[in-house]
């Protein structure tokens, strides 16, 4: 490698002009990836899509739709109910199914409007039983010798003994009937006889529809699946619109739902992506200014960008997705472009300032720093690489591009920084040494407090990690959405206060597959099941499925033939039916609504209740449906943290054994970053903050991060041993030369990540939180606790 670096070296000191042209070139040539960027905060980020439960999905979104959209209509039960306004409501329906987004629309008029056609088909069938019935015993009657008084009187009892079976049989008083008026949406008489009882309270069957006791209602619209996330918030507009157009009167609406939710968290990732990126800037200025002071200490900036550049085009040309995950690389590699950037330009000045020339400078600074720097990128690499090993697909993409993304940053920062001193020093003459600046001073007692301590400053971090991971398991997780995205927003809102009327809108729901699932058999046993968890999990409020419906239409039971299964469905509204039951009879959607709790508790259910399907030969009931993924994806995020720590570690080990052939150095690099790992445990207990999709990884950006740190200092000290120096004044002057670019890349990371605390999302704020203290644990352990490892070991090394 040292040759390599050495022919890189002359490569830059006599081509730097070339070597600019090439990446502005390439630049340009990537930069056409960022085009090919897309946004996705669907299932398929959560999951792999070659998961039996994605598929499983994807067809029960396929046949009943994806996500749900509401409108809420908020009036008084005579306005709901006016003419009028079922019209607009019937009218809104037919505009909605036609857009291509909406699989299907479902309202308490579908009821009203199969009641009246039901009402209609019952009156014609009682009146034709009713004249037959006549007919019948006036002919008996004439048969007799009846005179024409006595056949109307036959007629006249006929009549009332056939109005007197009817209600007692059915219930219905065909002379109440009669005075409300024939059957119609217009007959407001009728229509609110058959929503309303005498007392006023809203018939169960419209309870769903018509909550609070009919002072709002509900337009349910299902969402087709797949739509991208872009569109939704641009489909909700749409809607709001169609929705002020029909013409509806004094009732107040309200549209929320998960796809409006989704909307909303596009346009913010979008608006935070802006903000992060501007507050990185201005804060990286802030810190070279502070914490660096050399010749163009900005200089770092730019190369950065063309960096970023570089790995956002990659990204965009291998289809790597921009998710709640992802977005978060960009502050962290800026961070970490910073921190190359600066290591590479505080070895050149120092150079200089031993009185080297600007291209001795050059070929010494990358022999020496490419080497450290190429290392530590080595480590960080298969720290973030075993992120793979994750079954989530946007923690995978988060592990590919921090990868991509250190790799890009060290050589554009490697190849463009050097040119670019080349040209600036072209007429630069070597300079008398200069006295050690006031930050090598004080990183110097730093490093002299760990010679003379190193037993006490073990004892305390190896206690603290301890802590850590004792408390471990003890973290709270959430990967629910609504949870992790910004609090305040007006969608969210929105949603809660609906919910506060119709109740919860969670759902864990099943798709029911056998060969006719309207058999009598395979509804009965659904129906059984679903009895029992009812009865079994007090988190279940309530269930929705073909089996529930037939019930609630032949009073609480399943027909024992397939006829009466058959007439009760062709009686429910095909608006209704579409969203339970699939064209060809071999599909139905089975849905438990469910309290609001937290993902564990949900996930603990979702598997009782998968453990206790008991259905008959060929057929399943398998779990679907975008909240599934969600409750999955906890187990796999949490399943999965623990294991990538030990893989990354056990990896960067490997990998420094094969550089430098010696367990010594590879445990001075690693065993520090180890103990950060469990402060960092210790650190999120106490603050309260819980795993998410981005906290799950800490442990891998730890690793990454931390190792670079302490790599670059034993480098150094590695350095300062073979020029003759003792094991403490070696690993004090290593410190005390690369303290200053080891603090200032550090605070760069640091700067880089706390841009994510400005964010509107829950879950990149605590990420941000979390990875800038980690940043500040890493810095200590690779000041304090290398030092201190080193002096110990060297120390009984001596004495031994």
């Amino acid at each position: 490698m040292k040759k390599l670096l050495a022919l890189i070296g002359h490569l830059v000191q006599g081509h730097p002009k070339k070597i600019i042209v090439s990446i502005l070139v390439a630049t340009l040539l990537l930069g056409f990836g960022l085009t090919k960027i897309q946004v996705d905060l669907g299932q398929g980020t959560l999951i792999s899509k070659n998961d039996p439960l994605y598929k499983a999905t994807e067809q029960y979104n396929d046949n009943f739709g994806g996500d749900t959209l509401f409108i809420l209509l908020s009036g008084t039960q005579d306005d709901l109910l006016s003419p009028n306004n079922l019209s607009a409501i019937n009218k809104l329906q037919e505009k909605l199914v036609q857009k291509d987004e909406i699989q299907s629309s479902f309202s308490y008029y579908n009821l009203i409007e199969s009641g009246v056609e039901q009402s209609n088909t019952s009156m014609k069938n009682l009146e034709i039983q009713l004249k037959n019935a006549r007919e019948t015993a006036v002919k008996e009657a004439i048969a007799t010798g009846a005179t024409s008084e006595q056949q109307e009187a036959v007629a006249r009892n006929t009549t009332e003994e056939f109005l007197k079976r009817t209600q007692e049989q059915s219930g219905i008083d065909l002379t109440t009937l009669s005075n409300i008026g024939k059957p119609s949406i217009d007959n407001s008489r009728f229509v609110k006889g058959l929503v309303v009882d005498e007392q006023g309270n809203v018939n169960p069957m419209f309870n769903k529809l018509m909550p609070q006791n009919g002072k709002h209602a509900l337009i349910i619209m299902k969402v087709k699946g797949g739509i991208p996330y872009d569109e939704l918030s641009g489909l909700t507009k749409q809607v709001s619109a169609e929705t002020a157009k029909v013409g509806l009167k004094n009732l107040d609406t309200t549209i929320s739902g998960t796809p409006k939710i989704y909307g909303a968290i596009y346009n913010s990732m979008v608006k935070d992506m802006s903000i992060m990126l501007s507050l990185s800037l201005v804060l990286m200025l802030v810190i070279l200014f502070v914490v660096f002071p050399v010749r163009w200490r900005l200089l770092s900036i730019p190369v950065v960008f063309l960096s970023l550049i570089w790995t956002l085009g990659i990204m965009g040309y291998i289809g790597v997705p921009m998710s709640m995950v992802t977005m978060a690389i960009l502050p962290i590699l800026i961070g970490l472009g910073t921190d190359f950037a600066i290591q590479f330009h505080n070895r050149y000045d120092e150079e200089l300032r031993t009185g080297a020339s600007p291209k001795e400078a050059v070929v010494l600074s990358i022999k020496k720093m490419g080497i450290a720097v190429g290392i530590a990128v080595f480590s960080m690499t298969l720290g973030f690489i075993t992120l793979l090993i994750s079954k989530v697909p946007m923690i995978q993409h988060f592990g590919i591009m921090l990868s991509v993304g250190v790799i890009v940053s060290y050589t554009v920062s490697l190849l463009l920084m050097y040119s670019i001193f080349i040209l600036r020093d072209r007429n630069f003459t070597p300079q008398e040494k200069l006295t050690p600046s006031k930050m090598e001073g004080f990183m110097k007692k730093l490093a002299l407090i760990a010679v003379k301590k190193p037993l006490l400053l073990l004892t305390i971090g190896i206690s603290l990690a301890a802590g850590g991971f004792y408390v471990d398991s003890s973290l709270k997780i959430e990967t629910n959405i609504e949870k992790l995205m910004p609090q305040d927003a007006p969608e969210l809102k929105e949603l809660n206060d609906i919910r506060q009327i119709i109740g919860s809108t969670n759902e864990i729901s099943f798709i029911l597959k056998a060969d006719n699932v309207t058999d009598p058999q395979v509804i009965q046993a659904l129906s059984e099941y679903e009895e029992q968890q009812l009865k079994k999990h007090s988190q279940i409020e309530s269930v929705t499925s073909i089996a529930t419906l037939i019930k609630q239409a032949n009073q609480g039971k399943i027909p024992e033939s397939k006829s009466k299964i058959n007439t009760i469905l062709s009686q429910i509204p095909t608006e209704l039916k579409g969203n339970l039951l699939s064209t060809d009879n071999t599909l139905s959607s089975v849905s438990f609504t469910i309290k609001e709790t937290g993902m564990k508790e949900q996930a603990s259910l979702l598997n009782q209740l998968e453990k206790q399907i008991s259905l008959p030969k060929g057929v399943s009931l398998e779990p679907a449906g975008s909240n599934v993924i969600n409750i999955k994806s906890v187990g796999t995020m949490t399943e999965n943290r623990h294991l990538s720590v030990g893989i990354g570690v056990l990896a960067i080990v490997i990998g420094l054994l094969l550089v430098y052939r010696r367990w010594k150095l590879t445990m001075y690099s690693i065993l520090p970053i180890i103990l950060v790992v469990g402060w960092s445990s210790l650190m999120m207990f106490t603050l309260d903050i819980e795993i998410n999709p981005l906290t799950a990884v800490l442990g891998s950006l730890v690793l990454g991060i931390g190792s670079e740190f302490t790599i670059l200092i034993i480098e150094r000290y590695q350095e300062e041993r073979e020029n003759g120096r003792s094991y403490e004044s070696a690993i004090v002057h290593a410190i005390s030369m690369i303290g200053r670019a080891i603090t200032a890349s550090g605070l760069t990371v640091m700067a880089g990540f706390s841009t994510l605390i400005f964010s509107q999302f829950v879950m990149l704020r605590s990420f941000g939180i979390t990875t800038v203290l980690d940043t500040f644990l890493c810095l200590i352990s690779a000041l304090f606790i290398l030092p201190s490892l080193v002096v110990l070991i060297e120390k009984k090394k001596k004495i031994s």
